[in-house]
């Protein structure tokens, strides 16, 4: 054999590894998406006290993922914090497979006096789990709560009864969600829906416009994967 068509052929070989070890890791095709679980609070919650909320943003996409075949599931229950939604997506993952799953929370956490650090803790552990049951874990930020909520709106409670307490923990709580991107780990972050302080009645909650917005911000990733 002489060094020209050594050369050639070994070029060839050469590249053809290198077109396939490209199209391995590259070139994968996604997978469709067939189940959805969103985890949250009360801004995920389908139901409150027993009863259906049929305004929240997981019902909006359940209404145009259903007919598509797609099984749309929710943990979430107002009030509560990212330690209860860790706990039980532990036994939600033991007995149910889904493709992806949204997790929204902290907001209660930042309110009640949990630290930043404990939240994303929390939210990390989640995202370790759902990666280790082979699903696609996301991490929704939320509104941008620097814009959406009003102070006007704010109202006090009996753990922080004066004005300057909420505002003081509305400002945790934007660090909390611009910590989210420089923190969490191994996961894909929603960024922060564009949602207009005139979509919520208590500067917490958006409306149901509110939920549209985050519904259809949503909807244009799933679909793009049915």
């Amino acid at each position: 054999m002489n060094k020209k068509l050594f050369y050639t052929i070994t070029t060839m070989i050469g590249i053809t590894i290198i077109y396939f070890t490209v199209k391995k890791f590259f070139g994968k095709k996604a997978q469709p998406i067939g189940s959805v679980l969103f985890v949250g609070d009360s801004i995920t919650a389908i139901e409150y006290n027993g009863k259906p909320v049929t305004n929240t943003y997981p019902n909006i996409i359940k209404q145009e993922l259903t007919p598509k075949g797609v099984n749309i599931d929710v943990l979430a229950v107002s009030g509560k914090k990212t330690d209860w939604q860790l706990a039980n997506l532990i036994d939600k993952l033991k007995n149910n497979k889904y493709d992806r799953v949204y997790v929204y929370g902290g907001i209660n956490d930042i309110f009640s006096g949990v630290t930043k650090q404990k939240a994303l803790q929390n939210v990390q552990k989640m995202v370790d789990l759902i990666n280790s049951k082979e699903a696609e874990p996301f991490v929704i930020i939320g509104y941008d709560a620097n814009k959406f909520m009003d102070e006007n709106k704010l109202k006090t409670t009996s753990s922080v009864p004066t004005k300057a307490g909420m505002i003081n923990l509305k400002n945790n709580y934007i660090d909390y969600q611009n910590s989210i991107k420089t923190t969490i780990k191994n996961a894909n972050i929603v960024n922060k829906f564009n949602i207009p302080s005139s979509m919520t009645n208590d500067a917490i909650h958006p409306t149901s416009s509110g939920q549209k917005i985050i519904a259809n911000t949503i909807l244009k990733d799933l679909n793009n994967r049915l």
